[in-house]
């Protein structure tokens, strides 16, 4: 297995971001989001953000890269928030902005998944291919969801 080099550490503290930003984001629109998706879709979203975050930090420390991993979380984190905020604004009970965003932030967190996958692979590391096939099958289905609960609203409010 080969070190992490800098720009997979950087993409560790990428998915570190979005990790914190859907769990802070579930939160502050949990009871708009539970209506639409379910309490039980709610929490379990942020559980699994939250343990998502932690295997991060451990994969991170463990090879010594967790100062780097943590400085890009906060850049990033601070970009995912100001856009999400600037999006949100103060409609955090509308479940519909609420879903409309994770549009972006969920394709987006699959993505940068992706890439860790990509790293993982190419450096043996079974970690980090494992954290990333959960963290895309995560953001997947919290976009498949938020996709079909908006093709129904559309359906209901287009008559």
């Amino acid at each position: 297995m080969n070190p992490i080099n800098e720009f997979t550490a950087k993409k560790l503290g990428e998915i570190l971001a979005f990790c914190e930003v859907g769990a802070d984001t579930f939160k502050l629109g949990q009871t708009a989001l539970a209506e639409h998706l379910g309490e039980e879709t709610a929490v379990d979203y942020i559980g699994k953000c939250v343990v998502h975050a932690e295997a991060i930090k451990k994969i991170a420390e463990d090879n010594g890269v967790l100062d780097t991993v943590l400085m890009k979380a906060e850049s990033c984190g601070t970009k995912l928030r100001s856009m999400r905020d600037m999006y949100v604004a103060e409609r955090w009970d509308n479940a519909v902005e609420l879903m409309e965003w994770s549009g972006f932030f969920e394709g987006a967190a699959v993505v940068h998944f992706a890439i860790i996958k990509g790293a993982g692979e190419a450096m043996a590391h079974d970690g980090l291919m494992l954290l990333a096939d959960e963290g895309m099958n995560v953001h997947h289905e919290m976009l498949d969801r938020a996709e079909s609960e908006l093709s129904a609203v559309g359906q209901a409010r287009a008559l």
